[in-house]
Parts: structure tokens; C-alpha cells; sequence
């Protein structure tokens, strides 16, 4: 890649997380894990109210962040096996997740286009604690 074409998308996506790291979705609760903090410089999609398991929106992020990893060719990036992918960032475990937070996640990763602005911690998916263990098989 090109070096003005690299800083430009740098500097967009520094940009877009900015723009896009609200901290309260439209119906004023917080986006994200329980108790984390909204102002932590990740991306935080809106949520659209449908729940999913987290055996759907780890396997969605997981394959998401890995296709982008071999994508990119980013040699030094490993990825987590499912569920631990996502329990790293979300306590409780087998909590259920919003299915169009994590599609945000999803689409934010495939926006990404350096391996060094490629993280899987980088995109918080709303979570609706008080449904563990619903969340899992």
C-alpha cells in the first residue's frame, strides 16, 4: 500500500471511531458490555433490540476477524477460538448479544484495512446481561 493512501485510511478510520463511539443508543441505555465504559475510544454500533446467543455473535465476529486477518495477510495477529473470542471482552459468560451491534462489529471490521488498526477488542457489541445462561446451548 501506498504511503498517503495508508495515512489517509488511518486517519478516516480514526475519524469514523471518533464520529461513531457514542455512548448511548437511541433509547438511552448504554451500548457495550455491562459497566464498561462508553468514552474507551472503540467503536460502539447501535443495537437494534434482536437477541442472539453467544455461540451466533462469537462465530460472526470470530469468522469476521479472521477472514480480515488472512485478507490483510496480517502474519502477526491470532485469533481466539469460540467462546473465548468473545468472553475476553463480555462478563458475564453466555450472556446474549444484539444482533445488530454485532453486525455492526462485523462490518466494522471488514472496514478495516491495516493490520495495525485491526483489533478484536476494537468494536464493543451490546450485550443484555440478566440473560446468562440463555445465551448458550
Amino acid at each position: 500500500m501506498n504511503r498517503p493512501r495508508q495515512c489517509i485510511g488511518i486517519l478516516l478510520t480514526a475519524m469514523m471511531i471518533a464520529a461513531c463511539s457514542s455512548g448511548t443508543n437511541s433509547n438511552g441505555t448504554s451500548a457495550g458490555g455491562a459497566g464498561g465504559s462508553v468514552d474507551d475510544g472503540k467503536f460502539h454500533p447501535d443495537p437494534n433490540g434482536v437477541h442472539i446467543s453467544e455461540t451466533q455473535a462469537c462465530e460472526l465476529l470470530q469468522s469476521t476477524y479472521q477472514q480480515r486477518i488472512f485478507d490483510l495477510q496480517c502474519s502477526s495477529k491470532t485469533v481466539r477460538t469460540c467462546p473465548g473470542f468473545v468472553r475476553v471482552m463480555y462478563d458475564p459468560d453466555c450472556v446474549e448479544f444484539d444482533e445488530g451491534s454485532v453486525q455492526g462489529c462485523v462490518d466494522w471490521f471488514n472496514e478495516i484495512f491495516n493490520c495495525e488498526l485491526l483489533s478484536e477488542e476494537g468494536c464493543v457489541a451490546t450485550v443484555y446481561p440478566g440473560t446468562e445462561p440463555a445465551g448458550c446451548p
